[in-house]
């Protein structure tokens, strides 16, 4: 849905209105949650701002569809040293064991498109999956709570930054015209797709995990995400998947297994 509304939407822009579509209207109808402000100001600038502007500026570059949703799993490492360090979560060697494999399947993804994404392109997905995993913590730290009213709160925080780095670099004032003469029904779904479907109930649903289990069990989880993102790009977009990137993704998969199987259920509820 990214690289589809990215054919119209200059990147800055799209996360911009991804997030005005988010908390617009509905914000009006659910109270502010009951955390502090900087937690609110954290999370929608690590996750709104910072994630997904590096994220579909890398995609804007050249980066696939399917390369991109594999080189953001490195959130999981980061993820896992963040809550060993700042939370004090405990992480077994199998848990190691897993992510390790896992590790091994992406750089596998890494060298194979080498070739096909920039070396900037390859950085600023990385950096987005460092500040998609300092939003985690931050979610952790938010307790349990609803996090519907959550997610719509800290989507007020990307749409002025993003407008401005709009403005600055991708066409000035005449950024609405030019979106607006190039708008199909396609780009505008894709952008609602974002919004709705993806932030209000996948953003929703991740925050939900995060408030009951610890980040390092939570996070591994997000290593289906390649999966998916290889097979729709591969279906739906014409990327190509070769057999190394279908073995490497059954290493993700594999490493998932050993991470996730099976545990005493106290050392993977937060305490």
């Amino acid at each position: 849905m990214v690289k589809k509304g990215l054919e119209v939407f200059p990147p800055f822009f799209f996360v911009g209105f991804r997030y005005f579509c988010a908390c617009f209207p509905l914000i009006f109808f659910f109270k502010k949650p009951p955390v502090s402000n900087w937690i609110i100001l954290g999370v929608g600038f690590s996750i709104g701002v910072a994630k997904f502007s590096l994220a579909f500026w890398g995609m804007h570059l050249g980066v696939s569809a399917g390369i991109a949703s594999l080189l953001m799993q490195t959130q999981v490492f980061f993820t896992v040293l963040f809550a060993v360090l700042l939370l004090k979560s405990r992480v077994t060697l199998q848990q190691i064991v897993g992510m390790v494999i896992a590790f091994i399947g992406i750089s596998l993804i890494g060298i194979e498109a080498h070739g096909s994404a920039t070396f900037l392109g390859f950085c600023l997905l990385i950096g987005s999956a460092l500040f998609w995993a300092i939003s985690n913590i931050i979610t952790k730290k938010a307790g349990k709570i609803d996090m519907f009213p959550l997610i719509l709160w800290t989507s007020l925080v990307p749409p002025l930054p993003m407008l401005g780095l709009s403005l600055q670099f991708e066409g000035g004032g005449n950024i609405f015209s030019e979106v607006w003469s190039n708008l199909t029904w396609t780009a505008l779904l894709c952008a609602l797709y974002t919004a709705w479907a993806a932030t209000w109930l996948g953003a929703t649903l991740w925050g939900r995990l995060l408030s009951l289990y610890s980040p390092a069990v939570v996070a591994p989880y997000s290593l289906l995400i390649p999966v998916f993102g290889l097979l729709s790009s591969f279906l739906f977009l014409g990327e190509s998947l070769s057999l190394p990137v279908i073995l490497a993704s059954g290493l993700i998969l594999l490493g998932l297994l050993i991470n996730q199987w099976p545990r005493q259920e106290s050392s993977g509820k937060a305490s």
